[in-house]
This record gives C-alpha cells, structure tokens and sequence, in this order.
C-alpha cells in the first residue's frame, strides 16, 4: 500500500480500472479510519459524480481485491488479497531504504528555532526544533531538495539590551530593569571583561550565545545548512529595497513621520510601520526582506515559530501577497504550542530576563535526546504539550519511546539468538505468510500513508503515533505466537525484519535512534 518511487502493481491495477471507468486522470487512494473494515479507500466515485455501486462491482474483480465494499455515499473500501499484502513484506525487505521515497524536486527550506542569541536555549526552542527537523526529514524521505536555516537577529534592541548587560556586569554596575539576568550573563561577563563598550559586548556575547545554541541543536539531532544573519540584510540594503519595492507598488505611506506598509489590503488588521520617525527600520521590515530573500532561493518556505508569533503570521503573509510570490512560492507558517515542564507541583518558569529556567541542554542531559524529541512529537503542534521528567526516564513499557526502541532491540535479540543477520532472510519467505500475520502486515504497511499524512498536514506527530501502534501489534503477535523452530519460522523471520524496517525507518523520521539491544 505504499507510494515509492512507482505504484505497487495492485495499486496500478486499482487506479488503472478507476480510472478507465470513471475518466478521472488522477485517482486518490487512502487509509479507511482503524475502525471501518479495508486497507484502501477511494472516493473516486464522488468526485467522479456517479453511483458507486457499478465502480464497486468492476474494482471487485481484480485479481488483487478480495473485497470491495461500499463505505458511505461515493465512498468504497477495499480489501486486498494475502498475496498482496505479502507482496507488500516483499517490497519493505527488499528495499527499505526506498520504500515509500518519491521524487518530488522542489527545493524547500525550513527556518527553525531561530531564538534570539540573547540566552540559553529552553524547552519550547526543543519542541521547534523537534517538529521543525522531523518535518524536513521526511520532506526528504519525500524526495524533496530540503534546506534548514538558523535566522539570527543580531541587530536592534535586544542586541543592545544584551551589550548593556553584560556590560555593566563585567564593570560591577546595576542591569538594567530591562536587562537579561541569570547565571549565565555573569559567565559571559566574566570572560568579556576586556571589552570596551556595550556594543563590542553585544556583539562578541550573541556569537558565544549563537555557537552554544547550534552545539545543543547539534546534539538534539538538528544540523543547519546555513546560518542567516539579520545585519546581512542591512549590509546589503536589502531592508532598503523592501520599502522602495513597496513604494513603488503604491503600497507605502507616510504618517507622524513614518513609514506605515499599507498591510490592511492583503487581509492584516492593521497597517505596519517599517521604518520608524527616527529613521531606524522596524523588526517587521528586516523580516520582510528576509522573507523576500528566502522567496528567490526556494520553492516553498516552511517557517516554524512558537505560539507568540501568532499575531505575526497575517502582517507576514500580507507582504507575501503584496509581493505576488503567493502564485508562484508558497509560504507556511507553523505555530507550535510550548512545553509545560514540571518538576513534582512547581511548574518551571521559562523566563530568559529574570534567569529562571530549565534549559534544552539540561532536559538532554537529564532523559537524553531520544526521549526529549520522541516526548515533544506525542502531540499535535497546535495542542500544549506537558512533558513528564519522571516517564521519560522509566525503562518500561509505560514510557513509550522506550517501548518502540524494545520492540526494534527485541527482534534483533531474535536474529542474534538464531545466530542469523536479518540479510539472511529472503523475500521468497513471504509465500508462507497467512492469516496470522495478516494483522502485523497491514499496520507495517500503512507506513507510506502515515508519512504522506504527516507531510501533507505538516503534522509529524502522527508518526510517533503510528510506531506506537505498530509496537503495540508487534508485541501482542511476539507474545501470541511462536517464531523459531516452527514450519513457518522462515517466514515470521521475514515479518519480523519487515517491522524491524518499519520501525528503524520511523525512527529515524523523527531523529531517535534504533538501538539493537536494550
């Protein structure tokens, strides 16, 4: 059932006889809901604006269906043969590596994390990092040219705040009420002491800050191909243009001095400043010629930003639609909730001003990065995510990271005790796989659907989901029936190293290791 880089033939088949009868050129195949009866649905009957009883008796002909069956007004479900679902483990052993690449080839770029260089990274810049990565890997998977970018904004206020804070730190002065505390100011300080104004002190703390930033990435499992800086823009007058680009399209006003972008037009609730009466450019302006220079290297834009951004979604898009790149680049923006982490009752602050939070770095050093970005991926996005400590850390079946790791480290101990590699098992094995399999089969299966699904609703959480289900089948099949030394060992051999594939594959999406003993 799945979509590599050509159709399975049963899915030729399928879309070739729906097709034929129905003259639609492109045929939507799906997965029914668990709780209707199926492997594949189609509504091609619907769209094609016809009865689907005469569709449903042609589709029950094929030679790959064992059943077809209507599910609803246009809709049909289909069941297929054993040997099909066979041919299935054929394919996921033969070729893991590729089962369920495409060969999309547009160039997309993921602008992640992004956090001001103005503090440690705490667990909400996980959470983002986590979605944003796992995302760009299975765009990849997808066949997708993938980019991710770290966005630095290393000019304006904060920069300044930050300069004078460590600043009057290093010579023994009060910080400012607006001023960063913590431990770490003080650390930077002590080792900036030589510096001889604020801004020299901005500008050497935000390159510590940034490095330290990519180094937890790194070891959260998120590399960056590039590093963008906000003064490069400047530097370049690209924030210029945005404004003369605008003005020339009519799009620019003045007011009390300013320079207001007329953003109501294009569907904002108000109009923007971009340039501000004392001539300095607003945040708003820098981002906007970001956003244009990212439109002329990609064909799609995928910015992952923390909930508090969501007043600034409408005022970034409106630029994008009064540029026109809407018709021929798209944007996304992805907004994801924070993290609410507890220890016992106290729920900690995630202040960077007042210094009072728990790091990224400590919640890896503490669970370790495979249960830190398995945690942050169990729930959708736009839901608030409560991270338990306690759970991560357990060694049991009650800690679902560790449970799908087991299940992969369970079917290596399997090979090791029969003293074979998975390698040793050959396709040909699956002609023996029958009805007792048949309900493994059909969850490992489903794993192209699930990461289409996860691309197309930018929604990586289903995928933590759908391992944990195919950890759940693997184990209560490991449990019910017997593996070596039966008639059918070579086979349920097979299986197992088509759920070992399913598995590692999966992992890997959302950036957790397959570990072969536990």
């Amino acid at each position: 059932m799945g979509r590599g880089k050509k159709d399975k033939m049963y899915i030729i088949d399928i879309k070739k006889c729906i097709s034929d009868y129905t003259g639609l050129e492109e045929v939507k195949l799906s997965v029914p809901p668990r709780k209707l009866e199926g492997d594949i649905s189609t509504n091609a009957a619907m769209a094609a604006g016809m009865d689907a009883g005469r569709l449903l008796k042609r589709i029950q002909q094929l030679p790959c269906v064992e059943k077809a069956q209507s599910a609803g007004p246009g809709f049909i479900n289909i069941t297929l043969t054993m040997e099909a679902l066979r041919q299935e483990v054929r394919e996921i052993v033969s070729s893991p590596a590729e089962y369920a690449r495409s060969e999309e080839k547009k160039k997309v770029l993921f602008e992640m994390v992004s956090s001001n260089p103005t503090g440690p990274l705490h667990i909400g810049h996980g959470r983002g990092a986590a979605i944003g990565d796992s995302l760009a890997r299975m765009y990849e998977r997808l066949g997708y040219e993938v980019y991710r970018e770290y966005y630095v904004n290393n000019t304006g206020r904060q920069m300044k705040i930050l300069g004078e804070s460590i600043f009057n730190t290093a010579k023994g002065l009060d910080i400012p009420d607006c001023g960063y505390k913590g431990s770490y100011i003080k650390e930077i300080a002590d080792d900036l002491k030589g510096c001889e104004d604020s801004r020299q002190c901005a500008e050497k703390a935000s390159q510590k800050i940034l490095k330290k930033h990519l180094d937890v990435l790194k070891n959260f499992g998120v590399e960056y191909d590039d590093v963008f800086y906000e003064s490069w823009l400047f530097s370049r007058d690209e924030v210029d243009d945005i404004v003369r680009i605008l003005a020339e399209k009519g799009l620019i006003f003045e007011k009390d001095g300013a320079s207001w972008f007329k953003s109501t037009l294009y569907g904002d609730d108000t109009d923007r400043v971009l340039k501000k009466s004392d001539g300095e450019y607003t945040y708003f302006a820098s981002d906007c010629a970001y956003h244009r220079n990212k439109a002329s290297r990609f064909d799609k834009i995928i910015n992952i930003w923390g909930e508090d951004h969501h007043g600034y979604v409408p005022r970034i898009k409106a630029f994008w639609k009064a540029m026109g790149y809407d018709k021929d680049a798209q944007l996304d923006v992805m907004l994801y909730k924070l993290v609410d982490l507890k220890r016992g009752s106290r729920k900690i602050s995630m202040s960077t001003r007042e210094g009072e939070y728990v790091t990224l770095e400590e919640v890896i050093g503490e669970v370790g990065s495979d249960a830190s970005r398995f945690f942050m991926l169990m729930r959708s996005s736009d839901a608030k995510l409560e991270f338990d400590l306690e759970l991560a850390k357990k060694e049991d079946k009650t800690n679902p990271v560790y449970y799908v790791q087991y299940s992969h480290a369970r079917i290596c101990s399997v090979f090791s005790k029969k003293g074979i590699k998975p390698e040793d098992i050959g396709p040909e094995a699956a002609t023996m796989l029958d009805a007792e399999e048949k309900n493994v089969i059909k969850t490992i299966s489903r794993f192209p659907y699930v990461l289409e699904k996860c691309v197309r609703l930018s929604a990586p959480h289903f995928m933590t989901e759908y391992l944990r289900e195919v950890a759940v089948g693997f184990h209560k099949y490991y449990d019910t029936v017997r593996i070596l030394d039966t008639e059918k060992e070579e086979a349920r051999l097979l299986l197992l190293k088509a759920v070992k594939n399913i598995i590692a594959n999966g992992l890997e999406l959302v950036g957790v290791s397959a570990p072969e003993r536990m």
